[in-house]
């Protein structure tokens, strides 16, 4: 039965994201709220949160699109077309790398960004979650042949060149011109909230910073509803979502080679490189 309630749930939020349901149908057939707006992220750093936090919002829906990337970009236009095509109250999800001339682009087409982040180590850990259990992904094989969590990890943060897996360090060195993009800087363990190990009034402050970046006046009890609907299992890709989760996956040997790999990258996204697994 709670496999059934949780399937139910989930098809519930496809449609609510999407703007189909009876609520939002309008929204989608006479425009939404004025705001146009390109969320980014890098690849588990907590995605559908972001999007949640949008979508709950009556006049802000998803694009029907797939997550946009480098790979699959030249399929809807190139990133200026993309953005040409947003309408109003409409939201498209990327995992866009930045480049230059992107910031003008958005500027250009009136679009609003939003970057967010998480910590580089639960980014990992949620990596190899999410590899794991998806058998179609392109790095399924190389991990499952891996045996143990601990050597997954390793991989995850220092990469694997021969098979194309790009260490963390190069991850966050490809999204970090984000961060000075203009966008939003949205960070995860701040819009978690507390049933994700957050903070309640973190969790408010920043739900009200998205909708003021965004332009959208909106009263404070409709601020408590999305928080207290935001933290929910029916994301397509949802695990655990904690904040503090990753440091069971990490001892001190890994604590060092994450350091040796982005300690600088870590300092620049504002994260401790000194936080251990212990700590």
């Amino acid at each position: 039965m709670a496999r059934a309630a949780a399937w139910v749930e989930r098809q519930q939020w496809t449609l609510e994201r999407f703007g189909l349901t009876p609520s939002k149908l309008p929204t989608r057939a006479f425009g939404g709220h004025r705001a146009r707006v390109f969320c980014v992220s890098i690849p588990k750093a907590g995605t559908h949160l972001l999007e949640r936090a949008l979508c709950l919002h009556p006049g802000l829906y998803r694009k029907l699109l797939p997550t946009i990337s480098q790979q699959n970009i030249a399929r809807v236009g190139g990133f200026d077309g993309l953005l040409g095509k947003i309408r109003p109250g409409q939201i498209i999800v990327s995992h866009m790398r930045h480049e230059p001339g992107y910031v003008e682009a958005l500027r250009e087409h009136r679009v609003r960004s939003l970057f967010l982040i998480r910590d580089p180590r639960a980014i990992v850990v949620s990596q190899i979650h999410y590899v794991i259990a998806r058998k179609d992904h392109r790095h399924h094989a190389l991990f499952a042949s891996i045996p143990t969590a601990s050597e997954r990890l390793r991989v995850a943060i220092a990469g694997d060149p021969e098979h194309g897996v790009a260490s963390i360090g190069e991850r966050l060195d490809a999204f970090e011109g984000w961060l000075t993009s203009g966008a939003l800087v949205v960070r995860f363990e701040d819009l978690v909230g507390p049933a994700g190990g957050g903070d309640a009034e973190a969790q408010a402050r920043t739900v009200r910073a998205i909708e003021d970046h965004l332009g959208i006046a909106v009263p404070e009890e409709r601020i408590r509803a999305i928080c207290a609907s935001l933290f929910s299992a029916a994301s397509p890709t949802f695990r655990q979502g904690s904040v503090e989760r990753w440091r069971a996956s990490f001892d001190d040997e890994l604590d060092a080679l994450l350091r040796s790999v982005a300690g600088e990258a870590l300092t620049r996204y504002g994260y401790d490189p000194e936080a251990t697994a212990s700590a």
